[in-house]
């Protein structure tokens, strides 16, 4: 089985930055060094594992792996690549859903 090529939007990338900049601070550079390498280990099984994440609720073609307590990520296979669209926290999880939501209605209306 050939490995799926792991794509990472640019918003996943600042979902990263963001959630390894908050750890650093509140607990140290050690516990944000194992996120990002948790992270890196978790793209490395999804390429040779896409779809070992669950399918996303009301959202085709999405996929959801619990990443932490805090933090699901959230991705889309197609045919050889795996794309991370963003690093979702629970908090903020709410607000970006519901964008997400007025996004699709807007381009079903255009």
């Amino acid at each position: 089985m050939t490995a799926y090529k792991v794509i990472v939007t640019k918003k996943a990338d600042k979902d990263e930055e963001r959630i390894y900049n908050y750890i650093s601070k509140e607990f140290g550079q050690i516990y944000a060094d194992k996120f990002r390498d948790k992270l890196i280990e978790l793209f490395k099984l999804l390429s040779k594992q896409p779809l070992l994440g669950r399918p996303a609720k009301n959202r085709a073609m999405l996929r959801v792996y619990i990443f932490s307590k805090q933090n699901k990520l959230v991705y889309k296979v197609t045919e050889n690549e795996i794309i991370i669209l963003r690093l979702v926290n629970y908090h903020r999880q709410r607000r970006w859903l519901e964008g997400e939501a007025q996004r699709a209605k807007i381009v079903q209306a255009g």
